[in-house]
């Protein structure tokens, strides 16, 4: 039987197992006048059915919609499923078009350049490596034929709870966290996490390719601001101590920023946290890390000039 509780009236907390490095996912069903389902897990055997069973024993006979935190596969891999089955499948606006290139696999050729040219990997057969580790992933999704966008800020009913899109980029472009103001209940995906500090994405923004790490210590800073008695994350346990995780993030990202490196290349910065092995998988996170050491340093940098010039 799935692992499932009550978390707050009528909203449940359902693990999900993962065939990734966690082992969980939480994903939130909100029974009530538009029974909602939150983030879905990867679209593999036994998902669909674990969740489906979930919702008979809650009663639910239909699901209205499904919302996703964002496109990475734990979190939205299964929606195409629930699509089948008549319900409404939102995502962020800004992780639209990237989960739609991921599921269709036009990015293969995006990660590709951005691992030499960014990363400065030298060695093909690491990329094609890490490549076919992103094709395994990419197996884990599917495009659903329609897919709504929500808008920043948007207010969206789920069960009989009003939750308010909140802009948290960092981990991807588009990452949203669902905000409940009457209980100040934050869901808040994978941008806060009790445990550890989700690894950076990497995108094209206004013509730039840009780490995702110095919007995760802005988002860090916008869910502060919420006074969230209690956060609700994909992974973990829930939480009653959000702003002092915020805070607690923001120096462990501080303290990894300052490892960096600026006389070495990417790789070999991420190579140095591996220990000279390049496993795909864990090379993978760790470029991320690295490149996100490298931009914000340089931001940094450009602060400290301005100041120095402003006298």
């Amino acid at each position: 039987m799935p692992e499932m509780r009550e978390i707050a009236p009528n909203i449940y907390q359902l693990k999900v197992p993962l065939k990734l490095s966690e082992p969980f996912i939480n994903v939130y069903i909100f029974r009530g006048e538009t029974p909602t389902l939150m983030d879905t897990g990867t679209n593999t055997p036994g998902v669909f059915e674990m969740i489906q069973t979930a919702l008979q024993r809650l009663g639910i006979k239909r699901l209205e919609q499904v919302i996703a935190t964002h496109w990475h596969v734990d979190h939205a891999g299964a929606a195409h499923q629930f699509a089948k089955k008549g319900a409404r499948i939102l995502i962020g606006a800004k992780d639209y078009g990237e989960w739609k290139t991921f599921a269709t696999g036009e990015s293969f050729g995006i990660f590709r350049e951005w691992a030499r040219d960014e990363w400065e990997i030298p060695d093909g057969l690491v990329i094609e490596g890490m490549v076919k580790t992103y094709e395994k992933l990419r197996h884990m999704t599917s495009w659903p034929d329609q897919v709504e966008q929500i808008a920043p800020f948007q207010t969206l009913h789920a069960g009989n709870y009003a939750l308010k899109a909140i802009p948290t980029p960092g981990h991807t472009m588009g990452h949203l966290a669902f905000f409940e103001e009457q209980q100040k209940m934050l869901f808040s995906g994978d941008i806060l996490l009790p445990d550890q500090v989700a690894y950076p994405g990497i995108w094209l923004e206004e013509g730039k390719v840009t780490s995702g790490l110095p919007s995760q210590l802005k988002s860090l800073d916008t869910l502060e601001k919420l006074n969230a008695l209690q956060y609700f994350p994909a992974h973990g346990e829930p939480q009653v101590n959000t702003n002092e995780r915020c805070q607690e993030s923001r120096a462990q990202i501080l303290h990894q920023v300052q490892k960096y490196d600026p006389h070495i290349s990417v790789y070999e910065g991420a190579l140095r946290l591996r220990q000279g092995k390049a496993n795909p998988v864990a090379l993978f996170t760790q470029l991320h890390q690295v490149y996100g050491w490298k931009q914000v340093n340089e931001q940094l940098s450009k602060s400290v000039n301005i100041l120095e010039e402003n006298g």
